[in-house]
């Protein structure tokens, strides 16, 4: 079945294009060149197509070495992934690629030219809006760099620049969910007084029932929907600022990586009651602030979302594998927020573990040898005196 792989070209020397976060532009890297939307519609940009196709599992698998060695060593195909493998020629040097069957957007691991494969993100797998890049690749390689920064426990060659050169930025698929909570909300209040007269001491104990009910609406909780973010970090990110979000147009991909989501807004369903439900817990217990104690509480709550958008929101990734295990550093791609784990070299721990100890016992021979001297002038100050 064959499909399309788009580029687009540079209206002055024709190489590829690529969206610049920073510039809020289209920047070209062969002659400088920088365009605004409209001087691209303008000066009638165009694009560069080529016809993909899906090749058999024996085929694609040819090729996924590349691919594996582009995306950081964390992408490893099994057999059993084979049959979820699209191989395409890049419009720019005709180089077989192969990506799995969700991406929409990627590069050519022979020219690096950045290209868009249009027809995964129609019908329902496109996009309402985009949230475009605000940041650069620099920027979060500084972001990453600073991260690390006085951690003497990395790896060896954490922070080379082969793999700073594996920070990559991708449109990330959400759905954002608009929601309506109505909460019943029951407790006991408690407040108790004390007097005293000459005789005894009094205590009053007030017990109250608490009952709140009404409805709380939620506009634009986002939820990433590709099952290979991890939901945690991806959360960690927010807040992104979504009202600078513009019309979806494939454009905006070039440069970037993109995928459509793999999970269906009923996939996260129970997810987004989870995130809301401690903010509409709190909210209706706002009433128990004039009580001295409130217990018993029962809070009962009924979700219903009529309405999801799809969205891709920009995120700046690089994802590390060491002893066996993944790290993922992650900067929201429009405010410059970071999260991530950095891993711990056990050689390196064993070294500072010996450097410490031989330390600390220098210094506590030192203590003891100090403690001795003294009790021995001690001594001979007591026997002078005698």
């Amino acid at each position: 079945m064959e499909q399309t792989a788009l580029t687009y070209l540079c209206p002055d020397c024709m190489a590829y294009l690529r969206y610049d976060g920073k510039e809020q532009k289209w920047v070209c890297d062969y002659c400088g060149g920088k365009f605004t939307r409209e001087e691209l519609e303008q000066r009638g940009a165009e694009t560069k197509q080529d016809d993909y196709e899906v090749k058999p599992r024996a085929e694609a698998a040819e090729n996924t070495a590349e691919i594996s060695y582009h995306y950081e060593e964390n992408i490893t195909e099994t057999d059993e992934d084979m049959s979820h493998l699209r191989a395409y020629h890049c419009p720019s040097c005709g180089g077989e690629i192969v990506t799995d069957d969700v991406t929409a957007a990627t590069f050519c691991v022979f020219c690096g030219n950045p290209t868009i494969l249009p027809t995964q993100l129609e019908g329902e797998y496109r996009p309402s809006a985009i949230l475009p890049f605000e940041t650069d690749k620099e920027d979060a390689r500084k972001a990453f760099l600073q991260l690390c920064k006085g951690k003497r426990l990395l790896p060896k060659g954490y922070t080379s620049e082969q793999r700073l050169e594996k920070i990559t930025g991708v449109y990330v698929p959400f759905w954002l969910f608009d929601c309506k909570a109505d909460f019943d909300y029951h407790a006991t209040g408690e407040n108790v007084i004390t007097w005293s007269d000459t005789r005894f001491i009094y205590t009053k104990t007030d017990l109250y029932h608490i009952h709140r009910a009404g409805t709380m609406e939620f506009e634009n909780i986002p939820l990433d929907a590709s099952e290979k973010m991890q939901d945690n970090l991806m959360d960690a990110l927010e807040p992104f600022h979504l009202e600078k979000k513009k019309p979806f147009d494939m454009s905006y991909l070039s440069g970037f990586l993109a995928e459509k989501y793999t999970y269906e807004p009923k996939d996260l369903y129970d997810r987004m009651t989870k995130r809301i439900t401690p903010g509409v817990e709190h909210k209706a217990a706002e009433g128990g602030k004039s009580y001295q104690r409130v217990y018993g509480v029962k809070c009962h709550t009924d979700f219903s979302s009529k309405q999801q958008s799809y969205m891709l929101l920009p995120v700046w990734m690089l994802m590390s594998k060491y002893d066996g295990k993944e790290y993922l550093f992650a900067m929201n791609g429009q405010t410059g927020k970071i999260v991530g784990e950095l891993p711990v070299s056990n050689s390196r721990s064993a070294k500072w573990f010996v450097i410490i100890f031989c330390i600390s016992f220098s210094v506590f021979q030192v203590c003891i040898s100090f403690v001795i001297v003294m009790i021995v002038l001690a001594l001979l100050a007591m026997g002078g005196v005698l």
